[in-house]
């Protein structure tokens, strides 16, 4: 009787480790698929942000130097405004992280009224997503600012 009776658990035991067998690496490639889609997110996210802090600072650089130019000519005797339209060049020598050859920077208004001059610059920069899972591979990031000075 204890024969048989070892017999079948010893079987059992048996199907009970060739059944689980392989549930391991399932298991690992469900939750290693969800795992690097978070990593590849995470790491998206945090280009996406960088390149948003630097068209910002890109932009108030953008305006400093419009500031810059206006004041001189302003200490020349000229107008403010004038020589104040268009691109900035040299802007992208603040933000090393953006590529220099898609970063605009033009000064879309310049105005001056009662003695107060009102500078606005739009600079853009194309994102582009290293990882397409949602469509929308490339986007024209836009940021504007503006100053005041007299």
């Amino acid at each position: 009787m204890s024969a048989v009776g070892s017999g079948k658990s010893g079987l059992s035991a048996r199907f009970r480790t060739l059944g689980r067998r392989g549930a391991t690496s399932l298991e690992f490639a469900l939750v290693g698929t969800i795992l690097l889609g978070l990593l590849l997110g995470t790491m998206e996210l945090g280009r996406y942000l960088i390149t948003v802090q630097a068209l910002r600072t890109a932009s108030a650089e953008a305006v400093r130097m419009a500031t810059l130019r206006g004041s001189q000519n302003l200490n020349s005797g000229t107008a403010a405004c004038t020589s104040l339209s268009g691109n900035l060049p040299g802007v992208a020598a603040r933000v090393p992280f953006l590529d220099a050859s898609g970063l605009t920077a033009t000064v879309s208004d310049c105005a001056t009224q009662a003695g107060i001059t009102s500078v606005t610059v739009t600079v853009q920069y194309p994102f582009t997503l290293q990882v397409t899972l949602f469509g929308a591979p490339s986007r024209v990031m836009t940021e504007t600012a503006q100053a005041f000075f007299n």
